[in-house]
């Protein structure tokens, strides 16, 4: 079974609670239909039955991004989301065994799976009520939370071993047992409708138009079924769906909790990094460089920190990254600037850069605004931009909007002046870093993988999908390769969006990696197979103490380590899965879902 089927089936059940129970998934009003017998898992005489209802949920949920994405049939994905019904379905029996042989749910994992499912209408309640307070009415926040990478592994005494071992689902639980209630209870569920009215009452008109919608969502969700329809009869069932979506990710998440290693010890080595690495290696030079893959150029510039082998010849572009600090246009400034810009230029910004003979042109495309009286204009309103200035909360990573008088001027000068203050290569990086969060607003700087790649083609030609004035003034800070780490733009760089303060960060492949191709032999085998973490000239000591993105404190040993270990996980629960599979009698009537495709 292929490995990414496992990780959708393992994270399924505890999705599918998400799921608000307001979308409309059927339109034929017939009970029979939805609960038609599609397929049967049989074993020791027990049958455990899969109902078209449950296919085309699934289908929606995960099924058709697989159509949609990965080029499978109708048929295919259908097929693909049987199969991740039956694996979830045996993975629950699994969880039900080992709860069994331990003697049951104790009192704290029924409480569990009660608050899961109290979470869960409530969250289902609050879409509802996000839908009618609208983005403009609901609350905004101008707080940036930088979230960093928490590291996984790290090496000891010639060893690798973990960090941040993870815990079981209930360690994390906060468990108070003079409060704690159980999922399969009559009381405790009329608890959690209890509550929600609670919140209904508490909550104005708004609260109690969510609450009528979410009552229309279940009348129609079960259309045709001939059920009661008043509004405690309603609850008493969508509680019980909760409830049983609860208790299945639990016993779900027991089964999978098995695979998972909670010690410090780690089973990869040095010899696996290394591996791994130069497989990625030799896998992207074939594609790339011997392939000529026409995709290298699309990946780099949209994945770099994916990409292990560059083009490097004369012929090929160059490519190097930056990162931007934004002071935006606020809405009406956008607007200002969209009414100077069509003035001038016959067009919106949005229909792409301005015709040619306008450029450099002294007036409008109509003659009516001279250029000059168009500079002075965008001038005008650039002046009016002020900086959003943020500070870090104390002992958290959550960055708050304060007031402040500082001024365009003065922000530019003293980002100039610290980075060039600071020599050492990462102390430089994690201000800019702090740069991002305190300063910036463009949201795509924000918990990056990496910072944003320009290419420079033979000719001297920008490539890139930035706006022109952002890519020529990367490209000026790239000097045909002699920019240094940390250079700012001399001024501000303007664009439609507003004003950047544009730093460069480097070549898209960081040299110390590059270093590492001249260790290799023509396999793309590397030397200093075991590793000499002490030892600089050694392969393991560059992967481990290189960052992916200089601006954040992840390096190639993580992205390594955390793929390697993940894999091995999921193969072993992908193993499993495979030989339990095999102890049951699976049946498939494709005669009773074939209308699907």
């Amino acid at each position: 079974m292929n490995k990414k089927f496992l990780g959708i089936l393992l994270c399924f059940t505890l999705f599918s609670m998400s799921i608000l129970t307001g979308c409309t998934l059927f339109t034929q009003n017939t009970e029979l239909y939805y609960n038609t017998i599609v397929a049967t898992l049989e074993k020791d005489d027990k049958v455990v039955e899969i109902t078209k209802k449950e296919l085309i949920e699934m289908y929606l949920s995960y099924g058709s991004t697989y159509e949609q994405y990965y080029g499978y049939t109708t048929e295919e994905a259908y097929n693909m989301s049987l199969t991740l019904i039956e694996n979830n379905k045996i993975s629950i029996i699994e969880g039900e065994k080992i709860v069994q042989e331990r003697g049951g749910l104790t009192k704290k994992e029924k409480s569990y799976i009660w608050q899961q499912a109290m979470d869960s209408i409530l969250n289902n309640f609050d879409g509802y009520y996000q839908e009618i307070v609208g983005e403009e009415s609901a609350p905004t926040s101008e707080d940036v939370s930088f979230e960093g990478y928490q590291k996984t592994a790290k090496i000891e005494n010639g060893q690798i071993v973990r960090e941040n071992v993870p815990t079981k689902v209930l360690d994390d639980y906060d468990y108070d047992e003079s409060k704690a209630h159980d999922y399969s209870s009559q009381e405790d569920k009329k608890l959690i409708y209890q509550n929600l009215v609670g919140c209904v009452i508490d909550g104005g008109d708004d609260y109690r138009e969510a609450f009528e919608d979410y009552k229309q969502a279940l009348i129609s969700s079960e259309q045709g079924l001939n059920l009661s329809t008043d509004t405690v009869s309603l609850f008493e069932r969508e509680i019980d769906r909760l409830c049983k979506l609860a208790y299945e990710g639990y016993m779900s998440t027991v089964y999978s909790e098995q695979f998972e290693n909670y010690d410090e010890a780690s089973y990869v080595t040095f010899s696996d990094i290394l591996s791994l690495y130069s497989s990625k290696v030799r896998r992207d030079f074939v594609q790339y460089k011997v392939e000529n893959s026409s995709e290298y150029d699309s990946t780099i510039q949209s994945n770099a920190a994916g990409v292990y082998y560059y083009k490097n010849g004369e012929e090929d572009t160059k490519y190097f990254t930056v990162a931007n600090i934004l002071i935006m246009f606020d809405e009406t400034q956008q607007e200002k600037y969209n009414e100077i810009y069509e003035r001038f230029y016959g067009q919106s910004p949005d229909e792409g850069e301005p015709p040619e003979e306008l450029v450099n042109s002294d007036v409008s495309y109509d003659g009516s605004y001279s250029r000059t009286y168009f500079e002075n204009d965008l001038t005008a309103l650039y002046n009016q931009l002020k900086p959003v200035v943020r500070q870090k909360e104390e002992g958290g990573n959550v960055y708050k909007e304060v007031k402040s008088n500082l001024t365009q001027s003065e922000l530019l000068q003293n980002i100039k002046d610290q980075l060039s203050n600071e020599t050492r290569l990462y102390s430089k990086a994690d201000l800019i870093n702090e740069y991002i969060y305190m300063y910036n607003e463009d949201e795509g700087m924000f918990n990056a993988e990496s910072c944003y790649v320009v290419g420079v083609d033979s000719n001297g030609e920008g490539v890139s999908s930035f706006v022109q004035s952002f890519e020529d003034a990367a490209i000026a800070l790239y000097n045909n390769g002699q920019g240094k780490f940390g250079d700012v733009s001399p001024n501000y760089v303007r664009s439609n969006y507003g004003l950047h303060i544009i730093i460069y960060t480097g070549p898209a492949q960081n040299e110390n990696i590059a270093k590492l191709l001249t260790t290799a032999d023509e396999n793309f085998a590397l030397s200093y197979a075991e590793g000499d973490e002490n030892n600089p000239d050694s392969a393991i000591y560059t992967l481990y103490h290189t960052r992916v993105n200089p601006l954040v404190n992840k390096t190639y040993f993580d992205v390594l380590y955390d793929e390697i270990y993940q894999e091995e996980s999921t193969n072993q629960q992908s193993l499993d899965i495979e030989k339990l599979r095999g102890q049951y009698s699976i049946k498939h009537f494709i005669d009773r879902y074939s209308d699907l495709f």
